[in-house]
């Protein structure tokens, strides 16, 4: 089972160090914001590069964050047919991720430090040295390619999302006794969960971190979705035009900027903080 996580690893490597050089070759039409310090180090299609061949934890990163930089690239049919290939691989890597991890997950733990003793031959001149822990999601978030061409794309900031999970009081119960039964404020919250009913249902809220959202305007329709990675729009020719764009600042706003509905469902302040979970209001 390692041995094949290792081949399916190497070939997402490879798959993403062929459409890397297909990109600097073909040098197609782009839209990728920089910072000015970025912008002094490499274009913004050598950026893309690093962002989409990012598979590994940078040494002292936060382990919570996951880097991202919306942009747009111009895909010929190659370019296409390439990123498919990589998606591809993303799928199958994912999949012996998820067989490994039922297996043991010690196992995986092991399995992904070994797979991120290298990093990628192009990242070298970009990334920080140091990279020795596998970025999980990076390695399986899906390169977004789109069907057609489409008139218009408009970024904005989407940062009040929540990540809700119905979750029961034993399952609630378990996680409070493994962060500690004999800490103080892990007692006080048992003792708050033990005045509830077995059956009263509770909801573990994650707060989600601010991610860029591409409203996409077709000539025949619209849709809305998440841009961590730069868009692929198709064309026949690599210079082809630009949508037209609408951009967005590279820093999230602060704070939440949308009112909570008169129609949540979910209590304001949670009753077991140190696991995020809260009561449903009745």
């Amino acid at each position: 089972m390692i041995s094949e996580l290792k081949h399916t690893y190497e070939a997402l490597k490879g798959s993403l160090q062929a459409l890397c050089n297909h990109l600097n070759a073909e040098q197609p039409a782009h839209h990728i914001p920089l910072t000015d310090s970025e912008a002094s180090l490499a274009t913004p299609l050598q950026w893309s590069c690093e962002l989409l061949s990012d598979l590994t934890y940078q040494s002292g990163a936060d382990g919570r964050l996951t880097r991202s930089r919306h942009g747009i690239i111009i895909a010929t049919p190659r370019t296409q047919s390439m990123v498919q290939y990589v998606n591809a691989q993303k799928d199958a890597f994912a999949h012996q991720v998820r067989q490994i991890r039922l297996e043991s997950e010690q196992l995986w733990k092991e399995a992904s430090s070994e797979l991120a003793a290298q990093p990628l031959p192009f990242r070298q001149g970009l990334s920080q040295s140091g990279l020795n822990r596998l970025h999980l999601k990076q390695c399986t978030r899906k390169i977004p390619l789109l069907a057609e061409k489409p008139v218009k794309v408009g970024f904005s900031w989407y940062s009040h999302g929540r990540s809700i999970t119905r979750i029961s009081h034993q399952e609630a119960e378990r996680l409070l006794l493994e962060l500690g039964e004999h800490k103080t404020h892990i007692q006080v919250q048992l003792a708050t969960l033990s005045t509830l009913k077995t059956a009263t249902p509770l909801a573990r809220v994650q707060t989600l971190a601010p991610v860029v959202r591409a409203n996409i305007v077709f000539e025949h329709g619209r849709r809305a979705m998440n841009c961590p990675l730069p868009l692929f729009v198709p064309d026949t020719n690599a210079h082809g035009e630009l949508p037209h764009i609408r951009d967005v600042s590279l820093e999230a706003p602060e704070g939440r900027r949308r009112k909570m509905r008169e129609d949540d469902r979910i209590s304001p302040e949670p009753l077991l903080p140190s696991i995020r979970v809260h009561t449903y209001r009745s």
